[in-house]
């Protein structure tokens, strides 16, 4: 809160000129009285310190702050008596002492709670995040510590809620560029002098359009180009073209391209780069070119920001809860970050061989309630510039009675907040236009009009979007506004107006809540919208093969990493390196050890098949190669060299800081392979799983349908039951029952991903 600000404004306010009406003497008085009762908390003590506020205190001001805010309200609605233009100044300045003060500490002060610990200015500068405390067991659970993206159950608002943690990020496209080169040199040292010339700030400059996963495998089949020479040499010869024509920015690239081009593990080191590069380039280019996001912008708390809309819509449960929480660990230090709810309902991408989305026809999808939820779900969108809601960005939920779709909710929504206002009949990458929406809903129509620009910026108040980003949300929902006030109202006997994709005006229709259930989806889809989204859903899951393109090349991408990584090359340089930095007079043994386990791993001959070598002296060797290393660090620790967390606990220089950044870089280069080891491991059966799956529902396909009925419906009560288990193990957890706890097959021990996690989630 600005109170100083906002005081001088006030004063300012009173002694403004105009109509002495009943409405501004009721609105200056409660804004005076909410000023006097804020200026304890918000004036410092003596000592330099803020009071803090209890709940007899936080009552009085909120009833303070709910006065003042509806007597505001109630005089800016007045329209200035024509040709008063003192009264005129005077109704402006009051607007916008409410969009740029009142409104916004409302929103702060709406949004903390009474605690006699924390002085209440402090608590409305960080108000915006709720803070949440880890026991050592959760702790432990989660695995010592927090990565980007993290399991948790946390208490928020006094409710046991299970979810997501992401860190607090900012986007650094040039850091992005520079981790993805960095993880190239490590995995493929051999080839360090190429990834150096890529450096990171050159390539965000160049871009990285050229490198692409085509120029290694077949875009349908997934078939790696290497077993045709030709294609070989065609991929090759792409790839260096596409990186070499710009010696501005690449001046080394040919020459180094050159020195490696015919070793069979440049390729696929090149093939791991390229698929890499297109998905950060991808990522890259949403942000930059759709949303106009700038580096150290947050990315993290735009999924808040969307969820604080969607409660100013009264549509808080269309897209997953997000809110932004301060996590304080036992040892006393604290992170910042978004945490997101779990959501129960299906992904399109993790579903079973036989399930209903697979199997009913397009009739399952037709209720009412989803298609107003979809109107809603492009309204929210439209408003909040979110531009990228394809068919994996929805979680969709079955009626166990009547085995139709019954709701779908927005996940994944961070790619939000575009700066572009949008002309009224503009769309942009999955976004439709208010002209492709086709149809909007009754009671969200009304709602829509009975906000302003005030609200809107409160509501988007202390997230960390820029004016412009929040000016382009206003102008958007302004669009929406005209359009609704133009719009006609459903009439069954005249149908919808017929959409021909680029139509004059805004082009939009509102459905009373009773009337969806006469509109068929294929009479509301048109380009870009959720409609047509969710038939693609359909037919894509009824159609299209279960073993994917992208299944085959990551199987096949993995095995080859995995494979190329293991060349003795590749750690010759770490070698090297660690042997120079030997004192003359005698080292570690602790040292001595990680250089003889690394030679001994170096030299040891690499198994012919990577997939099926369990118990094969390399990977033996590489498990002897991360003892040293661990051993080495831990005596590190202990005798006070290194922190908990591998970095110097004191100034070193020269070798003994040589050494110890030695050893760290063999240590990352071994906890690579091994992670490469795991995720080809789990590519291959990821691959198999499809194969059998497919074989599985092809054979259920061919089934009359009355068999199939008894077969969902048996497969339903089956995932009731397990629900109901998962949900008695997690009360069970959560009362820190250590019995369960020990006996219980749930690994509490590891840091769960996104993609680890066995249940849905966003």
């Amino acid at each position: 809160m600005k109170y100083q600000e906002m005081l001088a404004f006030s004063l300012f306010l009173n002694q403004s000129q105009g109509a002495d009406s009943p409405q501004w003497r009721h609105a200056i008085v409660s804004v005076n009285r909410l000023m006097e009762a804020m200026g304890p908390y918000q004036t410092p003590r003596q000592d330099g310190s803020y009071a803090p506020i209890d709940a007899e205190g936080y009552a009085y001001l909120d009833a303070l702050f709910d006065e003042a805010v509806a007597s505001v309200n109630e005089y800016v609605k007045t329209e200035p008596a024509p040709g008063n233009e003192e009264e005129a100044v005077r109704h402006q300045l009051t607007k916008n002492f409410n969009k740029e003060f009142l409104a916004k500490s409302y929103i702060e002060y709406k949004n903390v709670k009474p605690n006699p610990d924390v002085p209440l200015r402090e608590a409305m500068e960080d108000f915006r995040y709720e803070n949440v405390t880890l026991s050592s067991d959760e702790l432990q659970r989660v695995g010592g510590n927090l990565s980007s993206r993290v399991q948790l159950t946390v208490d928020l608002d006094g409710v046991k809620t299970r979810g997501v943690f992401t860190k607090k990020t900012a986007y650094d496209p040039v850091a992005q560029y520079g981790s993805l080169l960095d993880e190239m040199d490590l995995k493929y040292g051999k080839f360090s002098s190429f990834w150096n010339a890529l450096d990171d700030m050159g390539f965000y400059r160049g871009g990285l359009g050229g490198a692409k996963p085509m120029f290694f495998c077949h875009s349908e089949t997934g078939d790696v180009y290497d077993v045709d020479p030709e294609a070989k040499e065609m991929a090759l010869t792409n790839f260096e073209i596409s990186t070499a024509i710009n010696p501005q920015i690449y001046p080394e690239i040919h020459e180094e391209f050159m020195k490696y081009r015919d070793d069979p593990d440049f390729f696929n080191a090149l093939f791991d780069f390229s698929v890499k590069a297109e998905q950060l380039s991808t990522s890259i280019g949403v942000n930059e070119t759709f949303l106009g996001i700038k580096p150290d912008d947050n990315i993290d708390v735009r999924n808040s920001a969307m969820s604080g809309v969607a409660n100013l819509l009264g549509v808080g449960d269309l897209i997953a809860k997000s809110k932004q929480i301060s996590v304080s660990m036992p040892d006393g230090t604290a992170q910042s970050g978004t945490f997101m709810e779990f959501v129960d309902s299906k992904d399109i991408t993790k579903l079973d061989s036989i399930d209903e989305m697979r199997i009913y026809g397009l009739d399952a999808y037709e209720g009412k309630e989803v298609k107003a939820q979809l109107s809603n779900l492009q309204v929210l969108d439209y408003i909040c510039g979110n531009v990228d809601r394809h068919l994996g960005n929805m979680l969709y939920k079955f009626d166990p009675n009547t085995h139709k779709l019954s709701s779908v909710k927005g996940i994944d929504n961070d790619a939000s907040f575009l700066r572009k206002p949008l002309e009224v009949n503009e769309s942009l990458n999955q976004l439709p236009s208010i002209r492709q929406m086709r149809v909007i809903d009754q009671a969200m129509a009304e709602k829509l009009l009975s906000i302003d620009e005030g609200m809107l910026a409160a509501t988007l108040h202390g997230y960390g979007l820029s004016q412009e980003e929040v000016d382009a949300a206003y102008s958007r929902l302004h669009n929406l506004q005209e359009a609704i006030r133009n719009a006609p109202v459903y009439d069954e006997k005249q149908g919808l107006p017929e959409y021909d994709g680029n139509g004059e005006g805004y082009g939009i229709t509102i459905v009373k809540g009773e009337d969806w259930e006469k509109l068929k989806l294929e009479d509301l889809q048109a380009t870009n919208n959720n409609f047509a989204k969710i038939i693609a859903v359909q037919n894509t899951l009824t159609t299209e093969s279960m073993v994917t393109q992208p299944m085959k090349q990551n199987a096949e991408l993995s095995r080859r990493s995995l494979k190329s990584m293991m060349a003795k090359e590749n750690t010759q340089a770490m070698l090297s390196s660690a042997k120079s930095h030997k004192p003359f007079m005698g080292t570690s043994q602790r040292y001595l050890n990680v250089l003889s386990a690394l030679e001994e791993y170096q030299n040891a001959p690499a198994p012919e098949d990577v997939m099926d070598s369990d118990g094969h002296p390399k990977w033996d060797r590489l498990n002897d190669l991360k003892r040293a290393v661990d051993e080495y660090k831990r005596q590190k620790v202990e005798l006070g060299h290194l922190n908990r967390d591998g970095s110097p606990a004191r100034e070193f220089k020269g070798k003994d800081l040589s050494r110890i950044e030695d050893v760290d870089k063999i240590g990352k280069f071994v906890d690579k392979l091994l992670e490469q080891r795991r995720q080809a491991k789990s590519a291959d059966e990821t691959l198999k799983e499809a194969k059998q799956k497919q074989a599985v529902l092809d054979e259920f396909k061919a089934l009359p349908p009355n068999e199939q009925q008894i077969i969902l419906d048996q497969k339903r009560a089956q995932e009731e039951m397990l629900k109901e288990d998962l949900s008695l193990r997690i009360q069970r957890s959560l009362a820190e029952d250590n019995e369960f706890l020990e006996n219980s097959d749930l690994d509490f021990g590891e840091n769960l991903s996104m993609d680890d996690a066995g249940v849905n989630m966003n």
